[in-house]
């Protein structure tokens, strides 16, 4: 599958304590859109993504999209961390 385009919205969440550092759309082949990827520093510095989750009736988070490729998985990662560098001005 290819990611034809990637649209990043960051925003800091350090000052209140928090990693998120933007959140991500992703479109893959002009077909399909998955909304609300974070991206997430960890706490060694690097950055990694997150997919969609909602909470359960049971107050628990519950993943809505799971990719089973890893190799696409570090994929949709590196093209929004690419893209979240080049906004930012980080390369």
């Amino acid at each position: 599958m290819k990611i034809t385009d990637v649209k990043i919205y960051p925003f800091d969440t350090g000052r209140i304590g928090g990693r998120v550092r933007a959140v991500a759309d992703i479109t893959i082949e002009d077909t399909f859109i998955i909304k609300g990827i974070k991206l997430v520093e960890s706490k060694h510095g690097g950055l990694f993504i997150t997919f969609p989750k909602k909470m359960s009736s049971k107050g628990v988070y519950v993943d809505i999209i799971q990719s089973l490729d890893n190799d696409f998985t570090e994929q949709v990662r590196r093209a929004i961390v690419d893209k979240y560098k080049e906004i930012m001005g980080l390369e």
